[in-house]
């Protein structure tokens, strides 16, 4: 999105959208400048007509000069017309200039101005080709008299003012990048901050998972078990019937106690588990994510013996699975998309194989964290963190292949 605003703005300063070209930096100064330039110039055309010895050339020379004000100044201060006007009020401004030629020689240098609008309404080839039939008119101005200094004069005149024009616009494309990249910056670390507060969040849910089901939920289960135990053996005691009663009425009031609460421990550890695993199967997580993107085939399928992993192992691979699908949906502009859970004895593999563009990973890996590409490192660091390795396999136009494996110790 920030690439498209970028050539819109470059689009609409090559169409002539004088308050897109008027807004980039130095452009205050740069118009400034030239009016003051105008100005001396036409003081320095007033003066050269008062000092004539006809009285009515010098009236006329006055008018013409009072007429290039004019037109200069509406060619200014109504820039923000239509292109038409904008034009008619250019070619109007120039018709004054070249009448002013004969009858005052020193207007020739009116032409900088002229330069100056033309570049500044038609900033692209057009503008240029204005630049050119003006100077083709100053130098022709000179036929009479035609020297080397007389076609140098505009001439330079000419690709100064270009060689200017285009070096701000080399200065404008510069900030305007540096705005985008600052823009795109900023975007990418309010989301990355945003995603690494999610991470957290669930990273801790799952850790209190862990531990309830690891303390609490386990040690439970052993008291339900002990208190059985105890049960059998007092109803195989010695004891008379009525104390066995009066104990195994409280280890029963015992065992449910410990039953109840242990399943309000394994409702909290489902509560604590990401979403879509607490109310399905891995493989079903993954569907729900599929039908969560569209436009893309999906195909899920299962190798070996599906069988119930640590929960943080599950966790783990529904989050960087959703990762990559969401890559594929997203950016590989892909028709269909492989995703495939392998079962192994002590290994879990989750493959997401799609028919999309491809690119070149190592171009990815060598750009700066935080410029919109942190999917792929932050789904590597999670397989990391397990002990489990993320590979990319992928050429521009071969689709991409993502590989994830996680060690599995031991099962729930």
């Amino acid at each position: 999105m920030k690439s498209n605003q970028l050539e819109a703005s470059k689009s609409n300063i090559a169409a002539g959208d004088v308050s897109t070209y008027d807004s980039q930096p130095g452009a205050a100064n740069y118009r400034r400048a030239m009016n003051i330039l105008t100005v001396a110039l036409l003081i320095g055309a007033l003066g050269a007509a008062v000092r004539t010895q006809d009285v009515q050339a010098a009236i006329v020379a006055v008018i013409l000069c009072i007429l290039f004000a004019f037109f200069y100044t509406m060619a200014v201060t109504r820039i923000r017309d239509r292109l038409m006007l904008k034009i008619m009020w250019l070619a109007g401004l120039t018709a004054v200039w070249v009448i002013m030629l004969p009858i005052i020689p020193v207007s020739v240098y009116c032409v900088f101005p002229l330069f100056f609008l033309y570049l500044r309404v038609l900033p692209d080839y057009r503008g240029m080709i204005a630049v050119v039939g003006a100077t083709c008119v100053a130098i022709l101005n000179f036929r009479a008299h035609l020297t080397y200094g007389a076609v140098m004069g505009p001439t330079a005149s000419a690709l100064v003012v270009i060689g200017i024009h285009l070096a701000f616009q080399a200065l404008w494309k510069g900030a305007r990048e540096r705005e985008e990249l600052i823009d795109e910056l900023i975007e990418t670390r309010s989301q990355l901050a945003a995603t690494e507060r999610a991470a957290g969040i669930v990273a801790e849910r799952q850790r209190i998972a862990h531990e309830i089901h690891d303390t609490l939920a386990q040690g439970l289960s052993s008291i339900q078990m002990l208190l059985r135990v105890g049960e059998q053996e007092i109803e195989q005691s010695a004891l008379a019937e009525a104390e066995k009663t009066k104990v195994l009425k409280y280890m029963e009031l015992a065992r449910n106690t410990a039953a109840d609460n242990l399943s309000e421990a394994r409702a909290m550890i489902a509560a604590l588990q990401p979403a879509a695993l607490s109310k399905t199967s891995l493989e079903g997580a993954l569907h729900r994510v599929a039908e969560s993107f569209v436009g893309v085939d999906w195909s899920i399928q299962v190798d070996g013996d599906e069988r119930q992993l640590p929960m943080k192992t599950e966790a783990a691979l529904l989050r960087i699975g959703q990762g990559a699908m969401g890559n594929v949906a997203k950016h590989a502009n892909a028709t269909r998309c492989a995703v495939t859970l392998t079962y192994s004895a002590d290994e879990i593999r989750l493959d997401v194989v799609d028919d999309g563009d491809g690119f070149v990973p190592q171009d990815v890996a060598d750009r700066p964290a935080g410029l919109g590409h942190i999917g792929i490192n932050a789904m590597r660091q999670r397989a990391a963190e397990l002990g489990g390795t993320l590979e990319v396999e992928s050429q521009p136009g071969e689709g991409t292949a993502v590989t994830v494996a996680l060690p599995v110790e031991s099962t729930e």
